[in-house]
């Protein structure tokens, strides 16, 4: 796993956070299942699981590319929007227009993927020398503090997690500025499977039990407890109603 916000961090080695939460108390359910969870960079996290050599990728949104190699369970919506810091410049309302303006760089995190009209954006960016590539949302967040980029593109409750759990960075959270873009809508969002190093039996067995969480309202849950209040809106919504 990879640092993320209130989703994903470690304290002293341990994962904690929602989706460590979820996935022990999926654990202490089944009685069966034990999860090693281990602290390495989002882009490094994306290799060992194309390779084989980690068995889940969470949180992750659906691609084709990791539909070829693994099974794709939903837990919640979420949708990406520009982030700025207190900036009374324009924000542009689209990637097709962020994209026409010469100047204007994104800082964002290796590895990551909101859909297709994102990740066609995030490559035009790269060749034309105006994207700050990260690890992790901290190192976005710093990127944006320093003035290297003008803004990113995640979901809000991302960086918004970011902030409260890192101290240094927390003052940055009353600057914060939440824009949505055209092309980005809701999508789901929860982890994949792999089928590379998972057989199909440990696979049902995770997949039922993740889907009951999310049907039952307890990753919704996870998220309102560790969220400050009002903060999930834009961002984030139940998979079901």
């Amino acid at each position: 796993m990879s640092p993320i916000g209130l989703s994903v961090s470690f304290e002293d080695g341990r994962a904690q956070g929602i989706y460590p939460t979820l996935l022990r108390e999926v654990a202490a359910a089944d009685g069966r299942c034990q999860f090693d969870m281990h602290r390495v960079p989002r882009a490094r996290l994306q290799s060992l699981f194309d390779a084989g050599q980690a068995d889940m990728l969470v949180p992750a949104s659906a691609t084709p590319a990791r539909d070829a190699i693994a099974e794709f369970v939903p837990l919640i919506q979420v949708r990406a929007s520009l982030l700025t810091l207190d900036t009374d410049a324009p924000v542009p309302r689209s990637l097709a227009e962020l994209l026409a303006r010469p100047d204007y760089k994104l800082a964002v995190v290796r590895g990551f993927s909101f859909g297709a009209a994102y990740d066609s954006t995030i490559a035009t960016l790269r060749q034309r020398q105006r994207l700050v590539e990260e690890a992790d949302p901290s190192g976005v967040a710093r990127a944006l503090r320093q003035g290297l980029a003008h803004a990113t593109v995640m979901t809000a409750s991302i960086l918004v997690g970011t902030l409260v759990v890192d101290g240094e960075l927390t003052p940055l959270l009353k600057r914060l500025r939440v824009e949505p873009l055209e092309e980005l809508g809701w999508h789901a969002s929860g982890l994949y499977l792999s089928r590379r190093s998972l057989n199909e039996a440990d696979r049902r067995t995770l997949r039922q039990a993740l889907a009951q969480a999310a049907r039952s309202g307890r990753i919704w849950q996870l998220f309102n407890e560790l969220h400050p209040p009002g903060s999930l809106g834009v961002s984030i919504r139940p998979l079901t109603p």
